[in-house]
């Protein structure tokens, strides 16, 4: 294989010169995106790491395909090592977003270049999209061309050389206990108060809420376990384990959640003998009068429609895991001991959500100093 610098619209490119398996000649063009003035000796320097990766990996050029295609290919290929949910989404985004893109291009594999790839995030921002739902898009993509790499299809990884767009930070909306307590007065009647309670009280995801089964509950040792889950991206799978191996935590039942949660059996208990056949039996403990289980996306929009009819302050539901965290930080608790509550697989996750929190607590800080040392 052999090598070359072209200038093509004042941008220095790589022509590679090879043989197919057929020993047909071809050549292929790599952008270095490395405009003429000043960037001769990067440009060289690209060259030559290019060449070695086309030598190095073996690359077999006869089973060049659209990206579209090899991408659809991708996506059935690991269907089975994935999450059911994990597989909806990352084909949602691909139908949704990608497969046109790139087909409507005729983009093939081996001639996917970064700044093809750039071209679409732009394009993609430019249409509405937010930086995040991008940055999402671009997980799926690098890892179906990682893939590729991994089987001899492609040298490099274009995915690896684009620019993504900055990350759009969220800071969490939270309720103050009181304002807890004013929601927890106000949708005592709803048939959701369950989830809204231990949501709020233990800072459960919505998905881990939702998995709360009474086999979970352990009303002689006082506590309770999470350790599955109900998630949906457009079918709901009740998955035998959580977000990650720190999700799965047991914690402490006080006694007004044992006297709820005992009064909450007895209620369903009645209701599975009033209904006889009518009653859909099963082991959640957040659920309708019948026994139905609730859907995730139920639960959003009812809590949805809960803040407004009641006008309290907007948040998600998501939020009440925020407002747990924040009572906890108000109280004195460390990030530590909030991340372990929270089931937060390393304290930086914790702390880069609720760092911000900790000002009302340096502020304590400085009164207790001033308390302590006189100054004149």
């Amino acid at each position: 294989m052999t090598g070359s610098l072209q200038i093509k619209n004042n941008i220095y490119y790589v022509v590679l010169n090879y043989k197919d398996e057929s020993g047909k000649r071809k050549q292929k063009w790599i952008s270095t995106e490395l405009e003429i003035k000043g960037n001769k000796r990067k440009a060289e320097s690209f060259l030559t790491k290019a060449v070695a990766e086309h030598e190095n990996m073996k690359v077999s050029y006869n089973k060049n395909v659209l990206f579209s295609d090899y991408m659809a290919n991708w996506l059935e290929s690991v269907k089975n090592s994935i999450e059911p949910n994990t597989y909806e989404s990352y084909r949602d985004i691909f139908k949704r977003y990608i497969e046109t893109y790139f087909r409507d291009k005729k983009i093939m594999l081996q001639n996917m270049e970064p700044q093809n790839i750039q071209e679409y995030y732009a394009k993609q921002l430019k249409n509405g999209l937010s930086a995040n739902t991008v940055i999402k898009q671009h997980a799926n993509i690098r890892k179906a061309l990682q893939h590729a790499v991994k089987m001899n299809l492609i040298p490099y990884n274009p995915a690896d050389r684009v620019t993504l767009p900055k990350k759009n930070e969220y800071h969490a909306n939270f309720y103050t206990a009181e304002q807890i307590n004013i929601l927890l007065d106000a949708c005592k009647n709803e048939a959701v108060y369950t989830a809204i309670l231990l949501s709020a009280f233990y800072g459960f995801r919505r998905s881990e809420v939702l998995g709360l089964k009474w086999s979970h509950v352990n009303f002689f040792n006082n506590t309770i376990t999470v350790q599955d889950t109900v998630v949906q991206y457009n079918t709901v799978f009740d998955k035998k384990c959580t977000k990650n191996k720190s999700s799965r935590r047991t914690l402490p039942i006080i006694p007004q959640i044992k006297t709820y949660l005992t009064e909450l059996k007895e209620c369903q208990d009645k209701n599975s003998i009033l209904l006889g056949n009518g009653y859909i039996h099963n082991d959640y403990i957040c659920k309708r009068d019948n026994g139905e289980a609730f859907e995730p996306d139920y639960l959003t929009g009812r809590f949805v429609k809960i803040i407004r009819k009641y006008n309290l302050p907007k948040i998600r539901f998501h939020d009440l895991r925020h407002s747990a965290a924040s009572v906890l930080l108000a109280n004195g608790f460390s990030l530590k001991e909030i991340q372990e509550w929270l089931g937060h697989s390393n304290i930086t996750t914790t702390a880069n959500i609720y760092g911000h929190l900790l000002f009302q607590a340096k502020q304590n800080m400085a009164a207790s100093l001033g308390e302590k040392i006189n100054i004149r």
